[in-house]
């Protein structure tokens, strides 16, 4: 079994530029509201130069690269999606609006987290979309010989749906302790989302990491 345990972000042993550093941005955002009401127009592209630029970059992690007129279209929904890539990019456009628009009425909890997988493959149509994985997965690097070799290996498919219940109720545990910095609990989450690994991608796993020697 998998246990995910947050309790060392509580034992007061974080550098002190971290803890300055969050405390400054936890300032910032206290008067972001304030800010946004003045410069509400200022703040609307900032937004939609955001939401192209985390379409474009999640998606080429996944070696979908396209124009950056074509994903803007897509994005600002001028256009409808021609192929099978440009529907995985308005499937994450979709989910990034949800969670835009929304996010205030959301909570972490595997429920939501399949949901979000589902609006992202839906238009994909991908067989397990909104779904965890049903077979194991591996992250794999090639070197610049083309020689592969396993980089890292998630959670198997058989414990992935325990794994994913502990890592929320762990992130409920840490959220709900006042000491806790919820800046810091949130990289620690997702850092332990991603070794899980629990969706599979739709294809094969490769990460292809080009090593210089």
């Amino acid at each position: 079994m998998h246990i995910f345990d947050y309790s060392f972000l509580d034992e007061g042993l974080l550098p002190a530029e971290i803890v300055n550093l969050t405390a400054t941005i936890t300032a910032f955002n206290a008067i972001s509201d304030t800010r946004k009401e003045s410069n509400k127009s200022i703040y609307t592209e900032l937004e939609k130069i955001a939401r192209v630029q985390s379409v474009k970059g999640s998606n080429a992690i996944e070696g979908i690269v396209t124009t950056d007129a074509r994903i803007k279209q897509i994005v600002d929904g001028d256009s409808a999606p021609l192929n099978h890539d440009e529907r995985e990019i308005a499937g994450y456009r979709d989910a990034l609006d949800e969670i835009h628009s929304k996010h205030d009425q959301m909570s972490f909890s595997e429920n939501m987290i399949l949901h979000i997988h589902e609006t992202m493959t839906n238009l994909a149509g991908y067989e397990l979309s909104g779904k965890y994985k049903t077979e194991d997965n591996l992250i794999m690097e090639i070197d610049e010989r083309g020689r592969r070799r396993v980089r890292f290996t998630p959670v198997s498919a058989a414990d992935t749906g325990e794994a994913m219940q502990q890592l929320v109720l762990a992130y409920m545990d840490a959220r709900d302790n006042p000491k806790i910095n919820k800046l810091l609990l949130i990289p620690c989450v997702i850092l332990d989302f991603l070794c899980i690994h629990p969706f599979s991608d739709g294809k094969v796993t490769l990460r292809y990491q080009q090593n210089v020697a």
